[in-house]
């Protein structure tokens, strides 16, 4: 891959992995906030599948393979 193609992906990844980190931060007050067993398992689980996210990206920005692309 061409040095600017990487920077681009780079950037990319990293700006992704922000979004996530946003998004677990909002994840984490709702969880505090939520009263409904079945919202806290949601909660539960989406937390588990932002978890996974962040450490495809957390290793493709580190300088391992790339991460699986986003659905």
């Amino acid at each position: 891959m061409r040095r600017k193609q990487k920077d681009r992906l780079r950037r990319e990844q990293e700006a992704e992995l922000k979004r996530v980190v946003e998004a677990l931060a909002a994840n984490e007050r709702n969880y505090e906030q939520a009263g409904d067993e079945l919202c806290i398992e949601q909660l539960v689980y989406e937390r588990a599948a932002l978890m996974c996210r962040y450490r495809a990206l957390l290793h493709a920005v580190r300088g391992g393979d790339g991460p699986c692309p986003s659905v």
